[in-house]
């Protein structure tokens, strides 16, 4: 276990990892144009006397579209999944096992085991438990305060992505299609909702993986 707001050595955050590059090119690109709206804004006010109303409309429309999108990309480009340099998400040829780090919410970086994780509502404390996918929900820790379901479960399909191609690489089973099983003979006690997940653009490793498995 890494320490405190620190992970080891050849270990790349989220947005360090080239799958993450499209997610900058959209932030940088909704920053480019929040400017370029506030400069125009204030130029045409200043060259074409504008009524204050209009500019204070204008304003208002920019600051819209920063509370729109801001947030939500801000949140992705801090994603709290982290790997190792021969796990998928880095573009090279594996030369050893893949590891996944978790960031809990106090900041601590986790190895998680070989089951699949969820989120969980933390009655206690408030926010989100993350649990391990099995018959017990074992509790990793305390995940997340935010109240964005969006955010969380994009998030908890990264992150069991990130798991499903370590376990790939590591020549592991994929605990995901036993729990899924385990769901269909569930007494219906405890109801799962299973989260579609969104394939990452990471052809090259997952090509060569499936390759060497056929």
């Amino acid at each position: 276990m890494a320490e405190e707001g620190e992970l080891p050595k050849g270990v790349l955050p989220f947005h360090q990892l080239p799958i993450s590059k499209s997610q900058k090119f959209q932030l940088l690109i909704t920053i480019m144009v929040i400017i370029s709206l506030s400069l125009i804004s204030i130029l045409c006010w200043i060259s074409f006397s504008l009524p204050t109303w209009s500019i204070l409309l204008i304003l208002s429309l920019v600051a819209l579209l920063s509370v729109l999108f801001l947030p939500t990309q801000l949140a992705i480009m801090n994603t709290p999944v982290a790997v190792n340099l021969n796990h998928p998400f880095i573009d090279d040829e594996p030369i050893g096992d893949a590891e996944v780090y978790v960031r809990l919410s106090n900041g601590e970086w986790i190895k998680p085991g070989k089951y699949r994780v969820r989120v969980n509502r933390d009655e206690m404390i408030g926010g989100y438990s993350l649990v391990e996918d099995n018959e017990d929900y074992s509790i990793i820790g305390h995940f997340s305060n935010s109240k964005n379901l969006k955010t969380l479960q994009t998030y908890v399909t990264l992150i069991n992505q990130a798991l499903s191609l370590r376990d790939a690489v590591n020549e592991e089973q994929d605990t995901i299609e036993d729990a899924r099983e385990r769901e269909e003979l569930d007494t219906g006690l405890l109801d799962r909702e299973w989260m579609e997940e969104e394939e990452i653009p990471v052809s090259g490793p997952i090509s060569r993986i499936m390759s060497r498995s056929e």
